[in-house]
């Protein structure tokens, strides 16, 4: 089983690969799946006998709990979750599969993702966008470059925070 600081710093790692937002959102999604999983699999037997016929077969693809959306609920049903990060991780799977459906490629400063992401409890407050007075093109970009650095900057540590917490979690413990 992988250390939490070394699972942390890959999430942080894998998150800061994603330039698009649509990559970002995509390992975000698959990064929350690892945290699921690594609590899904403290909930059940360990002993080989039932891990092989009876717990391989509830999480497999067609299995009943082959999916994303049931193991959260799952894992959130049985209070290993509270509900902040339950409707987190739904917003998050939300928002991929409506990128996933849109064929338009946004940047991490338009409305259509600030949106969103202002609405998850993890994200404690987005940077404000700055006031862009001056008429000098340059400055006027680097400003916006700035912006968007800080705001995707802000996702990153947010999620890496939010999954982190998740796959640190044990079932059945207060």
């Amino acid at each position: 089983m992988e250390q939490p600081q070394a699972f942390e710093n890959r999430v942080l790692e894998r998150l800061n690969t994603g330039r698009s937002v649509r990559s970002f959102l995509i390992a975000a999604v698959e990064l929350l799946a690892e945290a699921v999983n690594i609590l899904i699999t403290q909930v059940f037997r360990k002993d080989d006998y039932a891990v092989k016929y009876a717990v391989e077969p509830l999480l497999l693809g067609d299995g009943p709990l082959g999916e994303l959306s049931v193991r959260l609920k799952l894992v959130y049903g049985l209070g290993i979750i509270n509900r902040s990060e339950y409707e987190d991780a739904e917003l998050l799977m939300a928002l991929r599969e409506e990128l996933n459906h849109d064929g338009s490629e946004y940047r991490f400063t338009d409305d259509e993702i600030l949106g969103p992401f202002g609405e998850l409890h993890c994200v404690t407050a987005l940077p404000p966008c700055p006031d862009y007075v001056s008429d000098d093109a340059e400055l006027r970009a680097m400003q916006q470059q700035r912006y968007l650095q800080v705001v995707r900057s802000t996702m990153v540590l947010s999620l890496t925070a939010l999954i982190a917490r998740i796959s640190q979690k044990q079932a059945f413990k207060k």
